[in-house]
């Protein structure tokens, strides 16, 4: 497929007294940043981190005009480089994608191939796009949990925010590597839902609003937070005794209360995962979800929702109002 002339985007820009603004464009590929490989976008995840730079509702964009979206699938259309030839389907994910460099949001994208990925075997383009950055966010903290000992048969691991992309990932993968999953959540009705794609407990995340005591009941061994505030200290007082909590994500705010008990009396280790992994634990990651740790599609699917790029500004607006759960795509084919 050649290099269409034109195509559309939703850019970013910053007006002069510092006011963000997002529209949809036709551009040229040489509006987009340099790279060595031209990507037909298919499949565009949307985070919770772009809807804030789309909306400037935090600083994480480096330089105006940017195409957002840290991530992407697609198909090359050309590449300078050996590595990756026309027709071959590839992902795209952190190196500044979509802050530094144009990112997913648009139908056609110029990346550096040093970004650039193969989609790996056991997963088609669609698939990878689903699992796509909360998917592998997920996955690194299971290998660091795995690195600490924490193996199936040590305990329950909690997965706060369930009814988000990295709650829904996290959970299918993990149970697909036979652990036994505690999904938390503020949204019970749910709870079929978290059941079906692997959660073994569903925990109502209205347990923050009883009495806190300095340390609670041990009941998990490791725990992936995708909330903070609140839920981070809970979920740190709540450790068995040698137990692990992956911090990933800052829903309900970037600071929280806690003391050194859980960290001397139960020796709980506390982490942080940012998905933006040296090349090889990429490459190891992403094979391991194409195979063992391959969530349950079939569970995961009713729970994907496909958007046009048009509709990407309304959709946002509402993931960061709170309203909408799951995994969330913009496809380029509508």
């Amino acid at each position: 497929m050649p290099i269409p002339q034109t195509f559309e985007a939703l850019r970013t820009h910053q007006t002069a007294e510092g006011q963000v603004q997002s529209r949809l464009e036709t551009l040229r590929l040489d509006d987009l940043s340099a790279g060595e490989v031209v990507v037909r976008t298919r499949y565009a995840g949307v985070n919770y981190k772009d809807c804030l730079s789309l909306h400037g509702r935090a600083k994480i964009i480096a330089s105006y005009p940017r195409v957002a979206g840290i991530e992407l699938v697609g198909e090359v259309l050309a590449s300078s480089v050996a590595s990756f030839e026309p027709g071959q389907a590839v992902l795209v994910h952190g190196f500044q994608t979509g802050i530094a460099f144009d990112g997913g949001f648009s139908a056609c994208v110029r990346v550096p191939a040093a970004h650039v990925q193969a989609v790996p075997q056991g997963l088609t383009p669609h698939e990878a796009a689903v699992i796509g950055v909360p998917g592998f966010t997920a996955a690194m903290a299971l290998e660091r949990f795995i690195e600490l000992g924490i193996a199936p048969g040590t305990g329950s691991v909690a997965m706060s925010g369930a009814g988000g992309a990295v709650g829904l990932l996290g959970t299918a993968i993990l149970a697909r590597a036979g652990y036994r999953v505690a999904a938390i959540t503020r949204r019970m009705a749910q709870e079929e839902r978290l059941r079906a794609i692997g959660a073994h407990e569903v925990i109502d995340a209205a347990v923050l609003d009883a009495a806190q005591r300095p340390l609670e009941k041990p009941r998990f061994a490791a725990a992936i937070d995708n909330v903070g505030g609140p839920m981070l200290s809970w979920l740190l007082r709540s450790m068995a005794d040698g137990g692990a909590v992956a911090s990933v994500g800052n829903a309900a705010g970037n600071s929280y209360e806690g003391s050194v008990l859980p960290f001397i009396m139960r020796r709980a280790q506390l982490f942080g995962i940012v998905a933006n992994a040296p090349v090889e634990q990429r490459k190891r990651l992403w094979t391991k979800l194409a195979v063992e740790w391959k969530p349950d599609m079939a569970a995961v699917l009713p729970h994907v929702q496909h958007i046009a790029l048009g509709a990407l500004m309304e959709h946002s607006a509402r993931q960061l109002d709170g309203a909408s759960s799951g995994r969330v795509l913009v496809d380029f084919s509508r």
